[in-house]
């Protein structure tokens, strides 16, 4: 994330000690996200104070705000902000079907922010969490967003009866990738391609406890190609970045190997509160009865 940071302002402005307060502050929002984002809703409590303790310089904002529900202004104010500030108004959209509707909260924003930040500088990307949370609807709300400027996107949904054939078949299919030289296929040019796999520790387990698309997977993103299967000959991919999404094992999902888990940023994305309930549900109601119900 400090990468995302430094590459989007192309350096700190400002006097000595006024570069070193943002890096200290941006360091201290990166190491929260960097190593806090793939635990639980009950150890990020704990995890606060950890990262309060450590540091103390910094001037979080006071509880009942964590440092998960805050941002560094570094274009303006020079100040942690609270996320509510960021999140958009709602629109409802009467033509629009119930499940398509996407009330922004403060927790969408956040791993919305997150998300388009990481894909910016190709960084795989894996959201977890319990059934229901909303993984799959932030991450394909935010590839139809970037989908309107230089995004392709390529989706898959793995069930216990996916193939890596068929896994193989589906990322390089016509319209997606293009082929750049003999052995180089990528992304068209100025375009960049986003590879969404929900489900994705579906697959059934072989006998000898592999999954085979998610080793397929796995040499994608290792070696950054995959293999023509009809001549054996090595194919690298360019511009293209693995956006993953799955529950926790359990229910015909099974535990993913950390070999290939590694090269994710994990992101668990926590279950919503009463207040957030009451007002994504509210927002429709309310949409709903205002456009002439």
């Amino acid at each position: 994330m400090l990468e995302v940071f430094i590459q989007e302002e192309k350096g700190f402005k400002g006097t000595d000690e006024v570069k070193k307060k943002d890096l200290d502050a941006i360091f201290a929002w990166c190491y929260t996200w960097g190593l806090g984002a793939s635990i639980d809703e009950k150890s990020k409590d704990y995890f606060d104070t950890i990262v309060r303790d450590s540091f103390k310089a910094v001037g979080f904002p006071s509880p009942p705000a964590t440092v998960f529900d805050i941002y560094y202004d570094l274009k303006k104010d020079k100040m942690f902000r609270p996320w509510d500030l960021k999140v958009e108004q709602f629109t409802y959209v009467k033509d629009k079907a119930f499940f398509e509707l996407v009330v922004p909260t403060t927790d969408t924003y956040k791993h919305r922010y997150c998300l388009e930040q990481l894909l910016s500088v190709s960084k795989p990307i894996f959201f977890t969490g319990q059934t229901g949370v909303g993984k799959s609807v932030i991450i394909q709300n935010t590839l139809d967003i970037l989908s309107q400027d230089n995004l392709i996107q390529i989706n898959m949904n793995f069930s216990a009866q996916t193939t890596s054939l068929r896994t193989q078949q589906t990322i390089e299919a016509p319209g997606k990738l293009e082929k750049k030289k003999r052995t180089v296929l990528g992304a068209p040019i100025n375009k960049r391609i986003a590879i969404f796999v929900d489900d994705i520790n579906m697959p059934a387990v072989e006998e000898y406890g592999a999954q085979p698309p998610i080793e397929f997977l796995r040499l994608f993103i290792d070696r950054k190609g995959l293999f023509e299967r009809k001549d054996w000959i090595w194919k690298y991919v360019e511009d293209t970045t693995l956006v993953c999404a799955a529950a926790p094992p359990g229910g015909g999902r099974s535990p993913l190997t950390p070999r290939f888990t590694t090269h994710f940023n994990m992101f668990c994305v926590p279950i919503a509160s009463a207040a957030m309930l009451s007002k994504i549900f509210g927002s429709i109601l309310g949409g709903f009865l205002n456009a002439g119900f």
